[in-house]
């Protein structure tokens, strides 16, 4: 066999091995999912962003017949569970729940990332909105908005607020509280929202924005009091509640929101099959249901969708955080 020859076997050789591993890997995905998977919440147990992660799970062991577990990495705003999520196989079996912060501000508060935001991920599903509440502490002496600012500007005492950590959503509110109320109060990170909201509890820290989910219960038996709704509209769950924006105080109409992600090169039919069990889920009315009990305003996006509006809430959200001054090394 001469050289040409010999070359021309070799290609052909390669070609054939190429096209049996992408049938091999087309075999495999059509029979997605034939294993246990999981979805990555990076927060702590306990908060929304756990209970949204092990609903999703759960509808999905329901619909797909797989078993979906769920994993915590917390930390960081959720830098370390997105983080994980980056380095995970692009097979469909790790997935995560991504939100406004780690989607959008993160990229522009921490000078350094341990992944792109932009290029490491694929928006899967939507899940929907959750507006936060405004809670203080009872002993703090104010039933309403114009009371606390009164309250907080006669300096008689130090005002601190809780988060589950630097640069999440509810820090960022806190900072735009503070420019929009003309207030000033401390920032106190937690390692979790549910450390923060037992620290407005017990009086250590005398306010919060924190989601319906983590903050209803405590509403409801007396332990914080609820100010103000900072979201477009009041929630069905608190309906004596205003909104920011009722009492003259605008620039919270943009809740935080969540959905589901995927490592970048997750194949496109396992991302159309994850899709549809996300919009079959949220249209079921026990999940619905759930959601909105903790505060969800459940909306269905397709993936394509998904990633527009995170190209549209980048455009937006740059120039206010940019302009709030706020940093993280």
């Amino acid at each position: 066999m001469n050289i040409a020859a010999m070359n021309l076997f070799i290609k052909r050789i390669g070609l054939l091995c190429s096209i049996a591993i992408c049938l091999s890997a087309s075999a495999q995905n059509s029979s997605y999912p034939n294993k246990v998977g999981k979805i990555i919440a990076p927060y702590a147990p306990g908060g929304a962003v756990d209970s949204l992660a092990r609903e999703i799970a759960q509808a999905y062991t329901n619909l797909l017949g797989k078993t979906f577990v769920v994993e915590n990495h917390p930390g960081a705003g959720g830098n370390i569970g997105l983080s994980v999520l980056a380095k995970a196989p692009n097979d469909g079996y790790t997935l995560g729940i991504g939100a406004a912060n780690m989607l959008v501000t993160n990229r522009f508060l921490y000078s350094s990332l341990p992944f792109d935001a932009a290029k490491d991920f694929i928006p899967v599903a939507f899940i929907g909105r959750v507006p936060f509440v405004l809670v203080v502490n009872t002993s703090v002496q104010a039933d309403n908005l114009k009371d606390l600012i009164a309250l907080m500007k006669s300096k008689s005492i130090q005002f601190n607020y809780g988060s589950s950590g630097m640069g999440n959503t509810a820090h960022l509110f806190g900072e735009l509280f503070k420019l929009k109320a003309g207030v000033s109060m401390e920032h106190i990170p937690f390692k979790s929202s549910g450390e923060a909201v037992q620290e407005v509890v017990a009086g250590r820290v005398q306010l919060q924005f924190g989601t319906p989910v983590e903050l209803l219960p405590q509403i409801a038996r007396g332990a914080l009091k609820a100010i103000a709704v900072a979201g477009s509209q009041r929630l069905p769950s608190l309906p004596n509640v205003p909104t920011l924006l009722e009492l003259g105080i605008s620039g919270f109409e943009s809740p935080t929101w969540f959905g589901v992600l995927a490592p970048a090169g997750t194949p496109s039919n396992v991302v159309a099959i994850l899709n549809e069990a996300t919009q079959k889920a949220l249209a079921q009315t026990g999940v619905k249901s759930r959601l909105e009990q903790n505060g969800v305003q459940v909306q269905s996006m397709k993936s394509e969708e998904f990633q527009d509006f995170i190209n549209s809430e980048v455009r937006k959200w740059e120039p206010i955080v940019r302009a709030s001054g706020a940093h993280i090394n």
